[in-house]
């Protein structure tokens, strides 16, 4: 290789380099992580919380250390760590020292994921990632103890913005998570063929039939077909997710179907906190980028009054900026952040996509509203080539 290329290639990867540590972006939406994420905590701690209680330790049971040189806390020290953890879990969700409360949170789940290997579960690790990563950005500047502190004592704004590499490495590990699951099922004989599905459906049927279960759908679902299709539908929609959220154009449809995947997995089986991390953690996804969407809402109708109240009171990620137009305009006219603007339904539905609370409700509306445009745009050449 000559020096001339290699001159040309070291500024581009540079140049690349710095963007990914050097960009910026508007980071409200991890702020609404950090208020969900502090319940997750506690549900994820309740089984040793429980323990505590009855004066058990990790070291009254067995259990098994990484490496020999691992620290391991004495009975009372480990117990006054465990329910700090819990007051630091609460004052993550306020925004109370914010960073403090941040940093230790995720350290005590990391300690405690690693002091045995029997405390070794994906959705633990998954939970752990997720509170790094909010160590690494500011989250206690708009919706949090901290800010109305910070307010009443007269401080200027911080702003919400932070740099962009921990939400994109974020993502990546969120991504890896769903293609790397798929990948190793699809692989696997027991899972791509229903075994494992079945072993699952057979240990639960007891307590499904005494919650009342109809028996003759538990005599399905232990059958050899029925979890061959499943498990392979598991497995595809898995696959489906982590692609698609790798693209801009079948991003929202891997959102909402990851929407529909956790529902039903947490509803089947027991997956403790995975599928309320992975939902919670669905904001990561939303574009740094605040105030880059305007909407004109026109008159007084009663669809215009519920989309007003809707984008100023729901829009928790600000993305839009909400103005008044003509009393004789259209309704809702939105103004997209290249400068194209749209009308009628399909940007009222758009907009509704945009709201964090009615993403899962409006995203399936949104998207039959997107097909059933494409289908009336190709006919209309048709139509068109047969006037002529």
């Amino acid at each position: 290789m000559s020096s001339v290329t290699l001159a040309h290639e070291r500024p581009g990867v540079a140049q690349a380099l710095t963007r990914f540590l050097d960009g910026v972006g508007d980071l409200r939406q991890l702020e609404l992580l950090r208020i969900a994420i502090g319940p997750i905590v506690i549900l994820h701690l309740w089984p040793f919380l429980q323990r505590s209680l009855d004066g058990i330790a990790y070291s009254d049971r067995f259990f098994q250390p990484y490496v020999s040189w691992y620290p391991e806390a004495p009975r009372e020290v480990y117990f006054v760590l465990l329910w700090l953890a819990v007051v630091s879990a609460v004052a993550l969700s306020a925004g109370a020292a914010t960073r403090l409360a941040a940093v230790y949170t995720a350290a005590f789940v990391a300690y405690n994921l690693f002091l045995s290997q029997l405390n070794f579960v994906h959705n633990r690790a998954f939970l752990c990632l997720l509170l790094v990563g909010l160590t690494l950005v500011p989250v206690g500047r708009r919706f949090s103890v901290d800010s109305l502190l910070r307010r009443r004592a007269g401080a200027p704004n911080l702003g919400s913005e932070g740099r962009l590499w921990p939400i994109l490495l974020l993502r990546f590990e969120i991504v890896c998570v769903f293609v790397l699951s798929g990948l190793s099922k699809l692989i696997d004989p027991d899972w791509w063929g229903g075994t494992v599905i079945m072993l699952r459906f057979v240990d639960g049927r007891a307590e499904a039939e005494a919650s009342g279960v109809p028996v003759w759908l538990l005599d399905v679902v232990v059958t050899d077909g029925f979890n061959s299709a499943f498990a392979k539908l598991a497995v595809l929609t898995e696959l489906a997710i982590g692609i698609g959220l790798i693209f801009k154009r079948t991003r929202l449809g891997a959102l909402w179907l990851e929407v529909g995947f956790h529902v039903a997995i947490e509803v089947v089986f027991s997956v403790q906190v995975f599928s309320y991390a992975a939902l919670a953690a669905m904001v990561i996804w939303i574009t740094p980028s605040a105030r880059d969407r305007l909407v004109i809402v026109c008159g007084d109708a009663r669809r215009t009054r519920l989309a007003r109240v809707a984008v100023r009171w729901l829009d928790w990620t600000g993305r839009f900026v909400v103005s008044e137009g003509e009393p004789n305009g259209r309704p809702l006219t939105l103004v997209d952040r290249d400068g194209r603007s749209s009308s009628g339904r399909t940007a009222g539905l758009f907009v509704l996509t945009r709201l964090p609370v009615l993403f899962p409700f409006v995203a399936p509306l949104y998207g039959a509203e997107l097909l059933a445009a494409r289908l009336r745009r190709r006919r209309r050449p048709r139509a068109a080539a047969g006037d002529e």
